[in-house]
């Protein structure tokens, strides 16, 4: 009996060694397996990396030649130059005034100057299209302004001017033109009365004036007092960036003073004002208002000043 059992334990021994074997050896085809798979994996993976990478580089390397490529079109293409040009143009009615355009880069296309208030072609290239011979094309060679050349100027000639250039699509630059015309006025009421003995002082405003008049002339009655000698003296300057003033002063007025005073500037419509010189106190009727006396007091004091410590542009002196 204890042979058989012998026996038996034995062959379930050898049974229990085959199937051991037999699961090892499945275990280690798994594992040999799943490792080959690995490796096939990495392999596709860095495979697919390279791929990646190599496409990457070429795209990196398109883009860049393509954003040069958009560089050197860009710089080579025409295009304004705004830098230091002026949009917006203030003129004096009469002056003579220039629009300046400034394209880089021009090559063989053409500068033309449009006036957008009726998209009259005024000139094209170096040539006008205009029978106002006030308009004229102006380019210096080796440069890249072209200018549009505007001889006194009109109130009619204020808006908006066109620099174009022929591309495609056109290119377009604008600039905005505005006439000033001046305007002349003597401070205080239009009757201003004087006591005999006393002195004459007007003062001549000549508003929306850039460059001052070249001369003005005074005027009493129909005579004018610039060169007489006489009791006073003339004075013009520039009183601001737009504005400027003459002022008339008469020392020591008598009743043959009186009349009709008239401000002319050379640049400006003429304006009046009526002087009475008048023996003792000034009659009721015909005072000076509060306003009227502080401005002559004002410019009477701004006069001083002026004339003291400011420069002088048109001067003639009364002698007594």
């Amino acid at each position: 009996m204890f042979v058989s059992f012998r026996k038996n334990m034995k062959k379930n021994v050898l049974i229990w060694t085959g199937k051991v074997s037999l699961v090892s050896v499945a275990m280690v085809y798994v594992v040999l397996l799943v490792l080959e798979q690995a490796e096939c994996v990495n392999e596709q993976t860095t495979e697919d990396s390279l791929v990646w990478q190599l496409q990457t580089d070429r795209w990196k390397r398109m883009t860049t030649s393509v954003e040069r490529q958009t560089t050197v079109n860009e710089t080579q293409r025409p295009h304004f130059y705004e830098k230091g040009t002026p949009k917006i143009v203030i003129a004096q009615l009469g002056q003579t005034v220039y629009l300046h355009c400034i394209v880089k880069n021009l090559g063989d296309r053409t500068v033309s100057w449009i006036r957008r208030r009726d998209f009259h072609v005024l000139t094209v290239g170096k040539t006008t299209y205009t029978a106002e011979g006030r308009f004229e094309a102006v380019h210096l060679t080796h440069t890249d302004d072209w200018i549009l050349k505007i001889t006194l100027v009109e109130l009619a000639d204020c808006g908006d001017y066109e620099c174009q250039v022929n591309t495609h699509p056109l290119m377009s630059y604008f600039v905005n033109l505005t006439v000033l015309v001046p305007q002349a006025d003597i401070l205080g009421e239009r009757d201003l009365l004087v006591s005999s003995g006393s002195y004459i002082n007007l003062t001549c405003i000549i508003r929306q004036s850039p460059s001052p008049p070249m001369f003005v002339f005074w005027y009493h009655n129909d005579r004018m007092i610039n060169y007489d000698s006489s009791r006073g003296e003339i004075t013009l300057q520039k009183a601001s960036e737009d504005t400027a003033m003459s002022i008339l002063y008469i020392k020591n007025a008598k009743a043959l003073d009186s009349g009709n005073y008239t401000c002319g500037p050379s640049n400006a419509d003429a304006t009046s004002v009526i002087v009475h010189v008048v023996n003792g106190e000034k009659p009721a009727a015909m005072q000076h208002d509060a306003d009227t006396t502080s401005a002559t007091v004002r410019f009477d004091s701004s006069f001083s000043l002026f004339f003291s410590i400011g420069g002088t542009l048109f001067t003639v002196f009364w002698p007594s």
